[in-house]
């Protein structure tokens, strides 16, 4: 089941909690953008994601403690025409 033009923007993505949520959120439909400073596991979870269910997942590598990274990846999300239904901001600094 695909949400068609729906999407789930998760920051802090990469792992852990926001790792969970976003396999979450794929079971159920959602096309997902990933966030997070972790360009690899971005891009295993998103290959993992891809395997498991009939989504689109793309994800952009941002680090949201730089003032610029919030509007570079609202950027992103215009040029790519993604339809952002909700977000789960995630992100945390440790």
């Amino acid at each position: 089941m695909t949400m068609n033009n729906s999407y789930a923007l998760i920051t802090g993505a990469s792992s852990g909690i926001g790792a969970e949520i976003a396999k979450k959120l794929a079971q159920k439909g959602y096309n997902l953008v990933l966030t997070a400073r972790r360009t690899e596991l971005l891009e295993n979870l998103a290959n993992e994601i891809k395997q498991k269910h009939n989504i689109n997942v793309d994800l952009i590598s941002k680090d949201l403690s730089k003032y610029e990274s919030p509007k570079e990846i609202f950027d992103f999300c215009e040029e790519n025409n993604y339809s952002v239904d909700f977000l789960v901001n995630n992100a945390g600094y440790g």
